[in-house]
């Protein structure tokens, strides 16, 4: 189904005189929808027009669509959307275990992105601070997240290694 045609669909059943075209919409958990019949509009192309019709009605009187980008749920345990504690643990040896700050988020295209700070190297509380910006940047320049970390906080990101 192409775009210009969204919440529309065609409705056939072999076997069955019922053919046209369903007009649905869903807003804030409530849903509308209506059938235009061929025969009763005078056709598949007039009950195209009045089923796009009814539609843009519908889609211009809703609330504007809500997704659940940057919405805290209950699974969020650190209290920061996209921001999260990791474990890391190196099987081949014995309690080989590292903890960081991980923080991630999907791109307009799709794409998942992360970028990790490990207490080791920055210090828990640093390592919070900036997964906490590159969450809120976007970005995965790790360069660019520590230069702002340093002028929003004024303290200069101690590296141990």
């Amino acid at each position: 189904m192409s775009k210009k045609n969204k919440g529309i669909t065609r409705i056939e059943y072999e076997g069955v005189a019922t053919r046209g075209w369903m007009v649905r919409i869903t807003r804030a958990g409530e849903r509308k929808q209506q059938f235009f019949n061929d025969k009763t509009h005078g056709g598949k192309a007039k009950a195209l027009v009045a089923a796009k019709a009814c539609y843009s009605d519908w889609a211009a009187s809703a609330e504007p669509i809500r997704t659940s980008r940057n919405l805290k749920t209950a699974r969020n345990s650190s209290g920061v959307v996209g921001v999260h504690m990791v474990r890391n643990v190196d099987s081949r040896w014995e309690n080989a275990e590292s903890f960081g700050y991980c923080a991630s988020w999907v791109t307009q295209d799709g794409f998942r992105q992360k970028l990790s700070f490990a207490w080791k190297r920055y210090g828990k509380k640093a390592a919070w601070g900036l997964a906490c910006i590159a969450r809120k940047e976007e970005s995965t320049d790790r360069e660019q997240v520590v230069a702002l970390y340093e002028k929003q906080s004024g303290k200069k990101v101690k590296k141990s290694s």
